[in-house]
């Protein structure tokens, strides 16, 4: 299956998954400890990009008031463990707080490089 088949949405998840393997990949040359925030960074972001997608699918396909309700308490409840999550990573773990900032911004790079491939699109046509 080539990029062009793919779902914006599918390949912005595919594509954000990746750049967050290439940098906690990048950051192994400042040590593993380095790489492991980066990458626990980039999992909680990547996560986040992949849950909050499936809550807008599940929010345009069902019953509107039902839907909405539960989509509001699960938004709630995922920044909830998103914030416990990254609590636990910084008091325990001790992490870069730089390196976890990094690892958060992949879904960004990828939107960036999604708006790239429109922009490739729009000037070949």
């Amino acid at each position: 299956m080539t990029s062009s088949a793919l779902s914006p949405e599918r390949r912005l998840l595919r594509n954000a998954w990746g750049i967050v393997a290439a940098m906690s990949l990048a950051g192994l040359a400042w040590g593993p400890s380095i790489a492991a925030s980066v990458a626990a960074g980039g999992l909680l972001s990547a996560l986040n990009v992949e849950g909050m997608a499936r809550l807008v699918g599940a929010l345009t396909t069902r019953a509107a008031r039902r839907g909405t309700w539960l989509g509001v308490f699960w938004l709630l409840f995922r920044y909830l463990l998103l914030a416990i999550a990254l609590f636990v990573i910084f008091s325990v773990w001790h992490a870069n707080v730089i390196a976890v900032a990094i690892g958060l911004s992949a879904p960004v790079a990828a939107i960036i490089l999604e708006w790239g491939f429109y922009s490739a699109k729009d000037t070949e046509s």
